[in-house]
């Protein structure tokens, strides 16, 4: 039986290079993604295309107004955007409910050369993703 290695995230176009510009390494997401850890992989998604990864350094949740006071230099997010972030849902545009985020802060992340098209189905909640997994996606690099 496959482990969980890490998880493909959706991610918005317009924060691909934010998170990939060297400056900033703290994603942050409403998530239940609770089996990753420290050395899990994140690999970030966008328009059906694997763009980029990083390894996870370390993974807190907290509430959004403590995060954005301990990480607003890390967060690839602008004020703005993660406040909208925070109070809604950028997929149905609900109100949130749930009150703690989840901040994966992250090492060795790298936009891939080329965007990959993705031959896993990710939701918008993101998905897990296997070692074997991991590798086909490597393979295709």
């Amino acid at each position: 039986m496959s482990h969980t290695y890490g998880a493909i995230f959706p991610i918005l176009a317009e924060n691909v290079k934010p998170l990939f510009d060297g400056k900033k390494n703290a994603f942050v997401k409403f998530t239940k993604f609770l089996r990753l850890e420290e050395g899990s992989k994140i690999i970030f998604y966008t328009a059906k295309k694997l763009v980029g990864e990083g390894t996870i350094e370390s993974v807190e949740r907290m509430k959004p107004q403590t995060a954005w006071i301990r990480y607003k230099g890390q967060i690839f997010l602008t004020k703005d955007q993660y406040d909208s972030y925070v109070t809604r849902s950028p997929i149905s545009g609900e109100e949130r409910r749930t009150m703690t985020i989840t901040i994966f802060l992250l090492k060795k992340l790298k936009k891939y050369k080329k965007p990959i098209q993705s031959i896993f189905k990710v939701t918008p909640a993101g998905r897990y993703l296997t070692s074997e997994e991991y590798n086909q996606i490597r393979a295709k690099l």
